[in-house]
């Protein structure tokens, strides 16, 4: 069967979305692509595609684009929807299940704690994504052919509630308690990658995973992902290498242990944050570390919130793939903290 990867090369004509001969999309810095996979064996797809606004000229040409977008939004979601369709028709003739696309549907925003990014993003449903052996799911069908991560680019798999992973091929760069993620450039084998989940006994959420895995190859830079190799309508862009390295010294652990401590603020913090229905989850996490020097336990957050240790887990996670806050090991606990300019 023709790699998916063939529809990339048809995508990169059709990524940037030219109206009267003028450019409709700004260009891009990295792109994050998550899919939460379903009990049922659906998908929830989200594209991430942010651009960096380093300048208030580059802020006000943003605006100008996103004035355009909200007028306007079905000019960018009917090229994406149109893309997804077929490439959701072409997994349905590899695997033989019936698929489809649903609730494709795009946002613009611009966001700033502490770095300013101008995002689209890009969401929809796809039926029937996994396939199901017993009671367990397996993800990797759908990819006849083989795959590819493009450089700058990130893949990100979640586990369905309920279950937990199995198994995964090839290896990812780093795994927590409910993701596994792929940086590019990279060429997978055929059917892959490959995720088996298996349902927890007595139907209860896995135990968090607090082990990081084994040690991983950096890999440099943020990359737009394979999400246009599977056909997805994002404009293509070439991102800065902004990725954090080095482990702390001993002297350092002991540092951020003992500044890590919720009080008063924290706790004021986190109920500003809550009570302001404007704010998702992620943008929550953002702004307690803001209202505490930028830095705290990811305990401290579930606490603060009032979240389970697995919702905790899932936002802090979503924000470090799109490089909105940074992830820690410390010992036996996680350190989140905003980005450093």
């Amino acid at each position: 069967m023709r790699r998916l990867v063939v529809v990339a090369t048809l995508l990169l004509v059709a990524s940037t979305i030219v109206v009267g001969g003028v450019q409709q999309t700004p260009d891009a810095d990295n792109t994050v692509t998550r899919i939460a996979v379903q009990a049922d064996g659906d998908a929830e797809w989200t594209v991430t595609v942010r651009t960096r606004l380093e300048t208030d000229e580059e802020r006000r040409a943003y605006e100008e684009f996103q004035s355009r977008f909200r007028e306007n939004t079905s000019e960018y979601v009917s090229p994406f929807r149109t893309r997804i369709e077929g490439v959701v028709a072409s997994g349905a003739n590899a695997t033989g299940r019936e698929m489809r696309a649903q609730n494709v549907t795009a946002a613009t925003d611009i966001r700033q704690l502490p770095r300013r990014w101008g995002v689209v993003t890009y969401s929809f449903t796809w039926t029937q994504f996994a396939a199901t052996d017993g009671e367990s799911l397996a993800v990797g069908d759908v990819f006849a052919g083989g795959f590819f991560i493009g450089e700058n680019d990130t893949l990100v798999v979640t586990t369905p509630p309920e279950y937990t992973l199995a198994s995964v091929e090839p290896t990812p760069d780093s795994r927590d308690d409910e993701t596994v993620r792929w940086r590019g450039q990279r060429d997978f084998a055929d059917s892959r990658p490959a995720l088996r989940f298996d349902p927890v006994p007595g139907g209860t959420t896995a135990p968090a995973d607090t082990s990081d895995g084994p040690p991983l190859t950096p890999l440099a830079g943020l990359f737009a992902l394979a999400v246009a190799a599977l056909g997805v309508g994002v404009y293509l862009y070439y991102g800065r290498d902004e990725t954090a390295g080095g482990e702390p010294s001993g002297a350092e652990q002991q540092n951020s242990e003992s500044t890590l401590n919720g009080g008063p603020d924290q706790a004021s913090g986190a109920a500003a944050a809550a009570s302001d229905p404007t704010l998702t989850d992620g943008e929550r996490v953002e702004q307690l570390l803001a209202d505490n020097d930028g830095r705290l336990k990811q305990a401290d957050i579930a606490e603060a919130f009032g979240w389970s240790a697995s919702k905790t887990s899932r936002v802090v996670s979503q924000l470090s793939d799109e490089d909105r806050v940074e992830k820690l090991r410390i010992g036996r606990e996680n350190v989140v903290s905003l980005p450093e300019e």
